[in-house]
């Protein structure tokens, strides 16, 4: 939630024209919702773009954030409490900015309260990580078995700055052997990130097995960046 804060100057003129001293005014107070204070009402919508880098990744989640929702309905203060990347992070505040409100009320009298907002970017087929549908590798579960390999490429900025290592990722091996839902659990940098996520997304399994059935499984996945 980004707050936007408008500055001014008030300059006092005494009786022969001398200049008093400049005050800036008071900044409005922010509420919670609660306690007399009624929380503003969304009267519209800006859906978030989805970055096609991030697409072409499968990146998907959910951003949270927090914002002033001041006394005409506008979005003021945004701030992200919880980052899902840079770059739909920025998609989320820019959406956000748009939308309008009927404002909150403190005895009837609008005012500025700050509440907390979710935006899902979701491009994911079947389940998520952490449905209760998905099983996890253990006891009578067939682990799901590489068929397919790909190598990621290496993104040139990383290349450039010398960054190496290893991401660490789990997915959801679905019931076709295909990849679905993918988080990465240990990251080295953003372009490394996405292309692992991409490349992830192109390997093939065949899929686990529960009591003889294809069922979707999680498993761990780690991708090595070597310049070497």
């Amino acid at each position: 939630m980004t707050s936007t804060s408008l500055a001014g100057v008030v300059v006092v003129v005494g009786l022969l024209g001398t200049a008093a001293s400049a005050q800036a005014p008071a900044t409005p107070a922010v509420y919670q919702p609660g306690n007399g204070v009624v929380s503003p009402r969304l009267v519209h919508e800006v859906k978030p773009g989805y970055p096609p880098a991030a697409m072409r990744a499968g990146i998907s989640g959910v951003v949270k954030m927090e914002c002033v929702v001041l006394a005409d309905g506008t979005v003021g203060d945004v701030q992200v409490t919880q980052s899902l990347a840079p770059e739909l992070d920025a998609e989320a505040i820019k959406s956000l900015k748009m939308w309008r409100f009927s404002p909150g009320t403190k005895d009837g009298a609008p005012v500025a309260v700050r509440v907390e907002i979710e935006m899902s970017f979701t491009t994911v087929r079947g389940p998520r990580l952490d449905s209760p549908s998905v099983s996890k590798p253990g006891a009578g579960i067939v682990s799901p078995r590489v068929l397919k390999h790909v190598t990621p490429p290496y993104p040139a900025d990383a290349r450039a700055a010398g960054v190496t290592g290893v991401v660490k990722l789990a997915c959801v091996v679905l019931e076709d052997g295909t990849v679905g839902d993918v988080s990465i659990t240990q990251g080295l940098t953003e372009s490394i990130d996405v292309e692992a996520v991409r490349t992830l997304r192109q390997w093939t399994f065949a899929p686990g097995e529960k009591d003889g059935k294809a069922v979707p499984v999680q498993v761990e996945v780690e991708m090595t960046f070597n310049l070497k």
